[in-house]
């Protein structure tokens, strides 16, 4: 992890302006850049299947990402899991596309349309038209197709700092995630998916002039990127992956509530050996908290999943998307409790292999070099 934690690990809680929906990358273009604009879907469809839909703009660039480009990802499962004692991990099929080399579009391929009130990411086929308090998805991409409107529900949590804190100097380091109410269409394969009470994430981050490797601090156990939402309140947490360490919001009566360090932790209590990657991954967790309003403890528990890879400059890094249930509990300062079976999402971030430094290619023989071998 980063010698500085506020990099990832803030709790600063604010309303998203449109502002920061900007591309920002001008006069911040610097040896590397990290951009990310993105949606998650977690809902249960009006036929009964359970939904989780991730939709990203990425533009990388940076002796990390080995080849410099413009990302559009769209990972898709949804499937009847069952119910009760039924819903156990399963194999099911998923749509996955962005994230292998050969899917990166061409570094500066990516419009933005800038206007006073709203601002159009397009890429890929994918568009984003940012206007919070509402975010609206549409498009086409991997075969998916979505006409989605996010309303915002809580504060946006700034655990990357404040984007009017940016300069343009040789570094620099903002976002945010914030949760939403979802509503819209998804089609893919012939089938369309009505989304009446969904839930969801937007989330914001720039980084220029430094990108920490994520093969380095995403060894350990790995990371875990975590959501609950229920109709009493909804949560989040990102941990460190080699402790316990973590940061926090909640939304609970109006108000989002953040907390950073020991206060919040999830720990690893189920495991499942996936058939497809024979690795032995997490799938059940319990989280806790502790919040100036109270204390939090959910269950989670995953049923579904999709992967990929992150292939990156001296490693590669496993992802796996998990479609959740979440029993969680908030217990109010004064005694009073809420209870609550909600859905809940994961992805799940851990280093497969770390290169020896002394083994990699320098820096200067990097993207040209590499774009001219891919081409042979």
């Amino acid at each position: 992890m980063p010698a500085d934690d506020s990099a990832l690990f803030g709790t600063y809680t604010a309303d998203p302006v449109i502002d920061s929906e900007k591309f920002l990358i001008a006069n911040r273009e610097h040896n590397e850049v990290f951009n990310d604009n993105g949606f998650v879907v977690r809902a249960r469809a009006t036929n009964g299947e359970d939904v989780h839909l991730w939709m990203f703009m990425y533009q990388q660039k940076g002796p990390e990402v080995i080849v410099d480009g413009n990302i559009t990802q769209t990972l898709l499962v949804s499937a009847k899991f069952g119910d009760g004692e039924e819903k156990v991990v399963q194999d099911r099929p998923y749509v996955n596309k962005g994230q292998n080399i050969d899917d990166y579009l061409p570094y500066g391929t990516m419009q933005v349309t800038e206007a006073p009130d709203e601002t159009t990411w397009e890429n890929g086929g994918r568009v984003f038209i940012n206007k919070p308090p509402n975010w609206y998805v549409k498009g086409t991409h991997a075969g998916v197709t979505v006409d989605l409107h996010f309303k915002q529900r809580g504060k946006a949590f700034y655990h990357c700092g404040k984007f009017e804190e940016l300069t343009t100097d040789e570094k620099g380091i903002a976002g945010y995630i914030v949760h939403a109410y979802v509503t819209g269409t998804i089609e893919y394969a012939g089938k369309k998916l009505e989304i009446a009470e969904g839930h969801g994430i937007h989330e914001r981050i720039i980084m220029y002039g430094v990108i920490p490797p994520r093969i380095d601090y995403m060894g350990g156990r790995g990371s875990h990127w975590m959501h609950g939402w229920g109709k009493g309140f909804s949560w989040y947490i990102l941990n460190k992956a080699q402790s316990q360490s973590a940061t926090m919001m909640i939304n609970l009566d109006n108000k989002t509530y953040g907390v950073h360090g020991e206060a919040a932790t999830i720990e690893e209590i189920g495991h499942w050996l996936d058939p497809k990657t024979n690795q032995i991954n997490p799938c059940k967790w319990r989280v806790q908290g502790k919040v100036e309003a109270g204390t939090f403890v959910a269950v989670v528990t995953g049923y579904g999943r999709a992967y990929y890879n992150w292939v990156r400059r001296g490693g590669v890094l496993l992802v796996h998307q998990w479609v959740c249930d979440s029993k969680a509990t908030f217990t109010r300062n004064d005694g009073t409790v809420i209870e609550e079976d909600q859905v809940a999402s994961c992805e799940y971030m851990r280093t497969l292999y770390n290169q020896p430094r002394n083994n990699l290619v320098p820096d200067a023989v990097r993207n040209e070099d590499v774009q001219k071998t891919i081409s042979k």
